[in-house]
């Protein structure tokens, strides 16, 4: 890992900690989908300007928001889904995928 890349890694966990946030990766692509429609149909909001997602897209992100709460899903094909938030709002959802959370990241995106 370069320098940039591990100071940007140590930044994040250091936002993941005061903000009680945990990341859950790495999710495969069918699951990766499904949860970003399955929350949009629960009213979680997009709020980047939405571009179709596919296998083999390089990079692709948006944030899910709902009320105060700030869901970043990332897809990358090297390293698959990638979704970080609140632990209170993910923990459900790593249960559900079946998917650990983390407080730190495992394999970096950036």
């Amino acid at each position: 890992m370069g320098l940039f890349t591990n100071f940007k890694k140590s930044r994040l966990e250091k936002k993941f900690k005061k903000n009680e946030w945990v990341v859950i990766q790495p999710i495969p692509f069918a699951q990766f989908e499904q949860l970003i429609v399955d929350h949009v149909d629960s009213g979680w909001e997009i709020e980047d300007d939405y571009e179709r997602l596919a296998e083999n897209t390089s990079k692709w992100q948006c944030e899910l928001r709902k009320g105060t709460s700030i869901l970043t899903c990332i897809w990358t094909a090297n390293h698959q889904g990638i979704v970080y938030g609140p632990e209170r709002v993910l923990t459900g959802l790593s249960e559900k995928l079946k998917v650990s959370t983390s407080k730190t990241i495992t394999t970096p995106w950036f």
